[in-house]
């Protein structure tokens, strides 16, 4: 395997790195980076911003990832605009990079890793260099079953049989199994990690079936029903291998109306199959999903009209939501020991000030 530190670079050229030789594993994390350490090892790719110019060049920035977190990188380069625009377009989001001869600094109150053009360098990797389990946060296997295994005893719990036989028809199907209990949730805001999405439709459950005990007359088999396939859409929505993306058909039509389809279309197989299933039914569960995110500006085509809408609509916000801060508050813990912290908030579009200390 070629020495990382190896490289070739001839007169008032960018650095070069040269190709490994082989499967090589990641030893420097980005939760264990501070300022001041030198970074050469690989990274995947989340965003990329194009490149601008600076007042000694050209510059470019992208957001990195592995299973640890994300850090923001910035390459400095130099007046020749077109070696940057091509190094710059070399590699894309998902891909994993190799990183030579970058130092972390700290701006603005977080970490980031710079990379100048005279002494470092940039190279996508291939996939027999890595492995996809250094980049990619996942829940072990072992959390994974739990969170199955509890999501069959709640649907062995629902009466209505025409709900039963809609689930059914998705859960009888091992590839289905297999997409739901390992699909993240989203790709930065809550549950952005292989499994996500599962420990998040538990966790929307388990909320639900608390409301439905406080409160009487609401239609239980139509709730956990609902909360069960409220995001099956991220199934399609979302695409993962060294990092998370979205899918064509996530950017052009999203998660809420593909899962729409995907049900829509599992209950007419079953009508095909002789199975009734009654269309006030059809309509009322297809208005949880459509609802679920609760206000237009959220994204969701129809808002909450039914008890049943408003009850998930609101464990989903809890869920997400409660996962998101705290997610919030481990980042910042990696970044300060002080106790207060302000933290970037997307939903609000500013920072404001976290306490990280302990409860």
């Amino acid at each position: 395997m070629t020495d990382i530190y190896a490289h070739e670079k001839k007169k008032e050229e960018q650095t070069l790195i040269q190709t490994d030789t082989g499967k090589r594993k990641k030893e420097q994390y980005i939760e264990n980076l501070k300022e001041g350490d030198v970074v050469n090892d690989l990274f995947a790719v989340k965003i990329k911003n194009p490149p601008r110019t600076y007042k000694k060049g050209t510059w470019f920035g992208f957001i990195a990832n592995d299973k640890t977190g994300e850090i923001g990188v910035k390459f400095w380069g130099g007046d020749n605009k077109d070696r940057v625009k091509r190094l710059f377009e070399s590699f894309s989001a998902g891909d994993v990079i190799q990183l030579r001869t970058g130092y972390v600094e700290v701006y603005e109150d977080k970490p980031q890793i710079s990379i100048n053009e005279n002494t470092g360098g940039i190279r996508r990797c291939n996939q027999n260099e890595y492995d996809v389990s250094d980049f990619l946060p996942s829940l072990e296997e072992s959390q994974i079953k739990e969170l199955y295994d509890y999501l069959r005893h709640e649907m062995k719990t629902i009466t209505n049989e025409h709900l039963k036989e809609l689930l059914a028809a998705f859960f009888d199907d091992k590839q289905f199994i297999t997409d739901f209990t390992h699909s993240p949730s989203a790709m930065s805001h809550h549950h952005n990690y292989v499994g996500g999405n599962l420990q998040h439709t538990v966790g929307v459950i388990r909320l639900c079936l608390n409301i439905c005990e406080m409160y009487p007359g609401i239609n239980k088999d139509l709730v956990v029903t609902g909360a069960i396939l409220h995001d099956v859409g991220k199934l399609k929505e979302y695409i993962y291998g060294a990092s998370i993306d979205k899918s064509e058909e996530g950017n052009f039509i999203g998660h809420i109306v593909i899962g729409d389809r995907m049900i829509r279309e599992k209950i007419e197989e079953l009508k095909t199959k002789g199975k009734l299933f009654p269309k006030e039914l059809e309509n009322q569960l297809i208005h949880l999903i459509l609802s679920h995110h609760g206000k237009y500006e959220w994204g969701s085509p129809k808002m909450p009209k039914t008890i049943e809408a408003c009850v998930l609509h609101q464990a989903d916000l809890m869920d997400s939501q409660v996962k998101n801060y705290m997610q919030h508050v481990e980042e910042g813990r990696k970044t300060t020991d002080e106790d207060w912290m302000f933290i970037y908030d997307s939903d609000v579009g500013k920072k404001r000030l976290m306490y990280l200390g302990d409860q």
